[in-house]
């Protein structure tokens, strides 16, 4: 966990291993190492346009480093200005929010994708799964 940022993160390395442990036991993958990285907008941005080649902010850009069904292992940069706006627009917690865009990432480590609209509905539906689960854990 690592926070680049002046925001204060409602997130730790303990909640992100109660993460992995629910994701392992639901989706059966195994994770080597995930690192979660909090930055700001102007960060996002600049991985956004040299990486993805879109210029805009994004609240999450993964980055997977394992192959096939090698244990998973990738980091996530998470833009905590835009979560923060994205809770406030949604009227959920900052922590609730944070919570959603972690397990979006690590859905997309484990191979899930939304570029399309039936992709973008069935990972928010995983998202509300594991938030669930999350909270019963």
């Amino acid at each position: 966990m690592f926070n680049q940022t002046d925001e204060n993160i409602p997130f730790s390395g303990n909640q992100l291993r109660r993460l992995i442990d629910l994701f392992h036991e639901h989706e059966k993958r195994n994770f080597l190492r995930v690192e979660v990285v909090f930055v700001d907008d102007s960060e996002i941005l600049e991985m956004n346009r040299r990486y993805l080649g879109h210029d805009h902010v994004t609240d999450i850009i993964t980055f997977p480093y394992h192959e096939n069904d090698e244990p998973l292992e990738g980091t996530l940069f998470c833009c905590a200005p835009q979560i923060r706006r994205q809770s406030e627009e949604l009227d959920v917690t900052f922590d609730t929010e944070v919570l959603r865009i972690v397990i979006h990432g690590l859905l997309h480590l484990i191979g899930y994708n939304d570029k399309t609209e039936a992709q973008r509905s069935h990972m928010h539906s995983l998202e509300n799964k594991y938030i669930t689960l999350y909270r019963d854990y």
